[in-house]
């Protein structure tokens, strides 16, 4: 290569005053040629690494990736196997508390749909659109679903605007069919009353996005405001694929939280306005190239409550000077923390960092089993794990908060039964 460039460079300089902007071409092609095969060399290694990926998908992933299922009404594909049929997510009854501790439903009921009263192929009666919609059945799936046609905004009719507390929850059915392209599902609050008559796009909103749920690469769970605020593309939405999602959400006020299946996906304590909570909408977005599958939609359930039910504790402690709860949870003659109670923890966690003047007394308390000795110190051991949690989570000094145990001493119901007991362990909060 050099030999050659040292000879065309003599040629040039002796016969040319342009010589030396050519030389300068030919070296910039001769790199661009160079790094060209680079290029290729790496691509190949690529392509051999991603085809390597690829062969490994298991059997039954292939077979997820290709099953579907029969829709009345629509193009028949084949029905999944009846034994792979997961069961349809329990519908809340009123007053029925959620397994998860962070979610509690409203129990009064302000609207309430399950599809049964609406005939096959109609559009809900209950329900306004901007688009297209109808009530069918899918098989592996008992009763009526709510089907949502591509570019279709939808919405119950309410007598009015939210309550400032309040729950709505309802069914997904994450269908997969081949290669069809996924619904752009989208769900969220808005200020508009009349989705006919203004573009709920242009107005203020909170949203929350689930699309291309079905491909191996491209899932996401996108929420915010106008714009993204941020997204949850950890959440495994491929473990839903043809199964049925429960999605809840909370707001109290100017605070949303919302979950998928029992994973808090969101909370943002500042994102509503009083004006967002004028309309609930459900939207099969609009996308280039359309979807081909349908949104699927089922169980809406939308209550209110009195309050936030998180914010009990808290108010409780402040107002009172005093709180207990039965919800922080130990194993068996342990002080080890049970994961399911860190949520309810991290409300003293949070209003200790609120409040830099709050100081507390954690007081444990168990129920008889056991001797009176081994039960005081287990109580007091709980009620030291409690502060050891706070302090390494949260920007709290070991200082402002005091601890004490109780033991047995102090119950507040029989140790005769099994509920009994369970009101007897707990844990109280004193403010100091």
């Amino acid at each position: 290569m050099k030999a050659v460039l040292l000879l065309i460079t003599c040629f040039f300089t002796c016969y040319s005053l342009q010589g030396q902007d050519i030389i300068k071409r030919i070296e910039d092609r001769a790199r661009q040629k160079a790094n060209q095969k680079i290029d290729r060399t790496i691509d190949k290694g690529l392509d051999k690494a991603e085809q390597s990926i690829d062969s490994s998908l298991t059997k039954k992933e292939k077979k997820q990736r290709s099953g579907g299922r029969t829709r009345e009404g629509s193009e028949a594909t084949a029905s999944a196997e009846a034994s792979s049929s997961p069961s349809p997510s329990p519908r809340i009854t009123v007053g029925q508390r959620s397994s998860f501790l962070d979610f509690v439903p409203g129990s009064k009921v302000i609207f309430e749909d399950h599809f049964e009263k609406d005939a096959l192929m109609d559009f809900p009666a209950n329900w306004n659109t901007t688009g297209t919609g109808r009530v069918i059945t899918v098989n592996g799936f008992p009763g009526h679903w709510f089907e949502i046609s591509h570019n279709s905004v939808v919405n119950p009719v309410l007598k009015g605007p939210l309550p400032e507390n309040c729950t709505i929850e309802f069914d997904l059915l994450l269908l997969d069919e081949g290669e069809k392209r996924a619904p752009f599902i989208d769900f969220g609050l808005t200020p508009v009353k009349d989705i006919l008559r203004e573009d709920l796009y242009y107005k203020d909103k909170f949203y929350t996005t689930i699309r291309r749920y079905n491909e191996k690469h491209g899932k996401e769970v996108e929420y915010g405001l106008k714009d993204a605020v941020g997204n949850k593309n950890d959440f495994p939405l491929g473990n839903y694929v043809n199964k049925v999602l429960r999605v809840s959400m909370a707001i109290n006020k100017t605070r949303v939280r919302v979950y998928l299946d029992q994973t808090k996906i969101v909370d943002l304590p500042r994102a509503l306005t009083d004006p967002m909570r004028n309309n609930f909408f459900l939207n099969n977005g609009y996308v280039i190239p359309a979807s081909e599958l349908p949104m699927i939609v089922g169980n809406v359930r939308i209550a209110s409550g009195s309050t936030d039910a998180r914010s009990l504790l808290i108010k409780q402690l402040m107002e009172d000077g005093k709180t207990t709860t039965t919800d922080i949870l130990f194993d068996v003659n342990s002080e080890t923390i049970k994961p399911a109670s860190y949520d309810v923890i991290k409300q003293f966690g949070d209003a200790l960092v609120a409040n830099p003047a709050l100081r507390i007394k954690i007081i444990g308390h168990t129920d008889s089993d056991g001797g009176d000795a081994e039960n005081l110190s287990l109580s007091q051991k709980r009620a030291a794990a409690v502060k050891m949690y706070i302090t390494e989570n949260y920007a709290v000094a070991g200082s402002r908060i005091q601890t004490d145990g109780k033991g047995e001493s102090q119950p507040v119901a029989g140790n005769t039964s099994a509920d009994g007991k369970a009101k007897n362990r707990r844990v109280e909060f004193v403010k100091l």
